[in-house]
């Protein structure tokens, strides 16, 4: 075996094993022997150069197993042995998130910010946000891994170039380029909808799927919008132009929904304190009062879901997936958005497709793009590498 050869298998091992842990939480010496078919030795090589790099600790040993013999020694990721940030851009706000080694939430922060102009003004907030959300975490710099950026809009993740999005009067922006020029971490541009099927893959509720769909709904002041993220026997697809899911659907914005449900408000628990003042109810009340029970504040989502429904019931004929996927500030809803968009399905599609079909809300709420943007960087570094076949052909180990 030539020492280029070595080293590709002896990454691979590494991150075969560093991706057991991950996936088990907690994983013992003998698991790892036995799920890999590996020698014992070279588990134990590889559990020390992954210790030795801080990446995983030793946490002691567990029980003996029921036929007896020598306690299991037991492993685990180092949470803090590196961070990801992920960064949702969208018109108004930008919501940041940092990930630890776990994939767990340890900061997350929304800031509203006024619309752009230009790609300086852009890039300029962006600094100011990374920088403010590492300083609030109080985490060390060295140990960030990257950055994950979503922007809504039609994003070419391989030149990093913005090529078409309301947030930027522009098209073509090379956000990654400029964005890398500015930041000391390594950047990842991608579509927000993307993100967040990444993110639901990686540690939500997708993570047992292999095609799902990932919706995600924006109602607003001003925005009413639908994006779709597509992910294929566990990869994710952005088709041939990274128009994958722009299906430019008609949708309401805020003040168009209220329009439904405006002469019912005095009816409302909650909202009949805005019968006077439709024009104050922004989506967190509603969502709010939707949670609490206000039936006007229901019924304004059960319409919502219907509409939605219906703007996506050929896409899921025509995808045929296992899991959609709600997210964004609605998926905290859960059930309530959840069932009408499901009845929709139901009804317009084939019951061989509909029935197989299983919807859902994130489990990340407002925070499922930004979330995702940071899983795309800790994805990318736990991916196991290619292997290239005597054919030619190329094969990934896969770890589920």
């Amino acid at each position: 075996m030539q020492t280029g050869d070595h080293r590709l298998l002896k990454n691979i091992n590494e991150r075969l094993v560093l991706n057991l842990v991950r996936l088990n939480k907690i994983i013992s010496s003998s698991d790892l022997v036995r799920i890999t078919g590996m020698q014992p030795s070279t588990i134990f090589n590889i559990l020390k150069d992954l210790t030795n790099n801080s990446l995983v600790l030793n946490l002691g040993k567990g029980e003996s197993t029921d036929k007896g013999g020598k306690k299991p020694y037991l492993w685990g990721l180092n949470h803090e042995a590196a961070y990801a940030i992920g960064v949702d851009l969208e018109i108004g706000q930008v919501t940041g998130v940092i990930l630890d080694f776990s994939s767990e939430i340890v900061k997350k922060k929304v800031y509203k910010i006024a619309n752009f102009k230009t790609l300086d003004e852009l890039v300029q907030e962006m600094v100011r946000v990374v920088n403010d959300i590492i300083r609030e975490s109080n985490i060390d710099p060295a140990n960030i891994l990257g950055i994950g950026v979503a922007v809504a809009g039609i994003v070419n993740s391989d030149s990093g170039v913005l090529v078409m999005t309301d947030i930027l009067p522009d098209v073509n922006v090379p956000l990654l380029d400029t964005l890398g020029k500015a930041l000391p971490y390594p950047v990842m541009l991608e579509n927000n909808a993307n993100a967040s099927v990444v993110g639901d893959k990686w540690i939500g509720v997708a993570r047992d799927s292999r095609n799902c769909l990932n919706v995600l709904v924006e109602v607003d002041e001003g925005v009413g919008a639908i994006g779709i993220g597509f992910l294929v026997n566990e990869e994710l697809y952005r088709g041939s132009s990274f128009s994958a899911g722009e299906i430019n659907p008609s949708m309401p914005d805020l003040h168009d929904m209220l329009l439904n449900v405006r002469t019912h408000l005095a009816d409302g628990e909650i909202l009949g304190a805005y019968d006077r003042s439709p024009q104050d109810i922004s989506i967190e009340i509603l969502i709010d009062a939707a949670k609490k029970g206000d039936k006007v504040a229901v019924t304004f989502f059960e319409r919502l879901g219907y509409q939605v429904g219906r703007n996506i019931s050929r896409v899921v004929a025509a995808f045929n997936p296992d899991m959609l996927v709600l997210s964004g500030d609605i998926a905290d809803l859960g059930d309530t958005i959840a069932a009408p968009v499901k009845s929709v399905i139901d009804m317009e599609l084939l019951a061989v497709t509909s029935e197989t079909v299983k919807v859902v809300t994130s489990s990340h709420g407002h925070y499922s793009v930004a979330t995702g943007a940071a899983c795309l960087v800790l994805s990318e570094y736990f991916r196991v590498p290619t292997v290239r076949l005597t054919n030619g052909s190329e094969e990934t180990v896969q770890v589920n």
